[in-house]
C-alpha cells in the first residue's frame, strides 16, 4: 500500500516477478467480477458508477476466493492495496489468513499533494 505516486502498482508486478508470486489488486478482482456479469459484479459495478467504495464484504470475499485458488495450486501471491481497511484485515484474521508482509510505501507530502493535484488535473 502507498500514497498517490508511490508506485505500488508497478513495485508489486516487479517484486511479484523476482520472487515468482501471483499478482493482483482489489481493482482487478473487481473488474474481473463485473465482467462476469452476475450479480455481485452489478453491486460492484454500481458503487463504480457512483463513485462509492465497494462494500467491504464483497471485498474480502472476493479476496479469500482468491486466496483460496491459489492456495489450491501452492502459490504465493501479492495483493496490491489489501487490507484498505480495519474490518478487511480483521476478517482476514478471523479466516486464519495472516500475512508474512505488508509493506507500506511513504513520500513526502508535497509529492503526494503535487500526485492528486496532478491526477485531478487529468480526469477532471
Amino acid at each position: 500500500m502507498g500514497p498517490p505516486g508511490s508506485n505500488v502498482r508497478e513495485i508489486s508486478l516487479q517484486l511479484a516477478d523476482y520472487l515468482g508470486f501471483a499478482c493482483t489488486s482489489v481493482g482487478d478482482l473487481l473488474n474481473k467480477e463485473v465482467s462476469k456479469k452476475t450479480e455481485v459484479g452489478k453491486k460492484i459495478e454500481e458503487c463504480q458508477q457512483q463513485l462509492k467504495y465497494v462494500p467491504d464484504d464483497i471485498v474480502i470475499d472476493l479476496v479469500k476466493k482468491y486466496l483460496s485458488t491459489l492456495e489450491k495450486e501452492k502459490k504465493s501471491c501479492i495483493i496490491e492495496g489489501f487490507p484498505k481497511t480495519k474490518v478487511q484485515g480483521l476478517n482476514l484474521q478471523r479466516a486464519g489468513i495472516i500475512p508474512d508482509c505488508f509493506l507500506l510505501l511513504n513520500l513526502p507530502e508535497d509529492k503526494i499533494v503535487h500526485c492528486v493535484q496532478y491526477a485531478y488535473f487529468v480526469f477532471f
